[in-house]
């Protein structure tokens, strides 16, 4: 594991973003991508849709200078690879607050990319930033901020993503200061759709209910090697809503620090569905009922190699890891560590195997376990949950296999 870190730090001295600490997950292992060789260059005062539209119907990548353009634009099923030549800070798509500011949604699959640019400044129902409907587009080194889903059922702030056929490779992107009026400020999925996040960062984004992501209505989510810092549920799941009766969510190596909820879930609320939960640090989240991770209402967890640490649950009768419903729900609580948390560390969860409640910081001021810690090699003794260097799982976001092991990246 110590070798998969030393390559992450080296990665970040060509990084387009930093997270909080060097050897965090999320997009300090992100490079920019540069235009191919034989990307047709975008012509000065062209609108970057008119650029899409006149592209021929085979395989195509189309460079785009630095620069700030108005408008909305619409994949319309073309297998264009769209590429800023001087990446997000100064290549900036604009929808002005006029809708959805890039659509995918007439069948595109993963050599329809996006990569290197801003989203901003959309107002729509459903996926204000970026809509993708039954469609497996590949996004790629963006900043989709300033995003807002609105109306009474107002979901996915930044990014929104719905249907069977709908799996994207969300990959290097940061989602900051997102809304949602309901659901999902920064990202929804919903309606088995199934995106694929890798390597990104969720920060600031806010809504009633998930105010990082949300899924529902039989939605899928795998999430990895990725940071959710500081979002906002007025009602349940600062970080994530996983209200999906007939949906799965995996979770793998994700760090939740500092996501607040006004009612269950300060890190993640699981009312309905399945959710696994391996290898990620709650570091820092508050909510009445359950600071950490919270279920209820049928909804099945399993938790596993998992670090928890000064979280805060403002209810006498609750916990940092909570069964809220008691036999009809399920939180499995196996190889995970507490410390520092503010209320009781877990209740009404099964198994309670290999627990760890260190006297000291497991962690101190990093994401990682560092020389010493009682969370090394303390996760799953199972050699398919081994480290990247083979050793026994560490707990918490650093530990466990290369992500790679996870499924391949497109």
């Amino acid at each position: 594991m110590k070798k998969t870190l030393a390559f992450f730090a080296l990665l970040l001295t060509v990084a387009w973003a930093q997270p909080l600490l060097a050897d965090c997950p999320g997009t300090s292992a992100c490079v920019l991508s540069q235009c191919p060789p034989d990307a047709k260059p975008l012509k000065i005062g062209i609108t970057i849709q008119r650029g899409i539209d006149s592209a021929p119907y085979g395989k195509s990548s189309l460079c785009v200078p630095p620069g700030t353009y108005y408008e909305t634009i619409n994949f319309h099923g073309k297998p264009v690879n769209l590429v800023s030549s001087g990446g997000p800070s100064v290549t900036i798509i604009d929808g002005g607050g006029l809708g959805t500011v890039v659509t995918f949604a007439s069948g595109e699959g993963n050599d329809s990319v996006l990569d290197g640019f801003t989203i901003r400044n959309g107002n729509a129902g459903y996926g204000a930033g970026i809509y993708i409907n039954a469609a497996s587009p590949t996004i790629r080194n963006l900043i989709v901020t300033n995003n807002q889903a609105t109306g009474s059922y107002g979901r996915g702030g930044g990014i929104g993503v719905i249907g069977a056929q709908a799996h994207p490779a969300i990959l290097c992107t940061q989602l900051l200061g997102n809304s949602a009026s309901y659901d999902g400020g920064g990202l929804i999925s919903g309606y088995s759709a199934n995106p694929y996040l890798r390597s990104d960062y969720f920060e600031g984004n806010s809504a009633s209910f998930g105010g990082a992501i949300g899924v529902y209505n039989s939605g899928r989510l795998d999430l990895g090697w990725t940071e959710l810092i500081g979002n906002q549920a007025s009602g349940d799941g600062g970080g994530i809503h996983a209200g999906v009766a007939y949906g799965n969510v995996l979770i793998r190596q994700v760090w939740l620090k500092n996501n607040t909820a006004g009612g269950n879930g300060g890190g993640m609320w699981v009312p309905a569905g399945f959710a696994d939960v391996v290898n990620c640090t709650f570091d820092g989240n508050q909510a009445f009922n359950g600071g950490g991770v919270a279920a209820g209402y049928g909804g099945m967890v399993n938790v596993a190699s998992t670090l928890f640490v000064r979280n805060t649950t403002t209810s006498a009768s609750s916990a940092t890891l909570v069964n809220d419903s008691g036999s009809n729900t399920s939180v499995v609580n196996h190889y995970n560590g507490f410390y520092g948390n503010t209320g009781a560390n877990f209740l009404n969860t099964y198994g309670n195997v290999g627990l760890l409640t260190p006297g000291a910081d497991p962690l101190g001021n990093s994401c990682c376990p560092g020389p010493g810690s009682p969370a090394l090699h303390a996760g799953i003794p199972d050699y398919l949950f081994n480290n990247a260097d083979g050793s026994t799982n560490d707990m918490g976001a650093c530990g466990g296999p290369a992500l790679s092991t996870f499924g391949p990246m497109r």
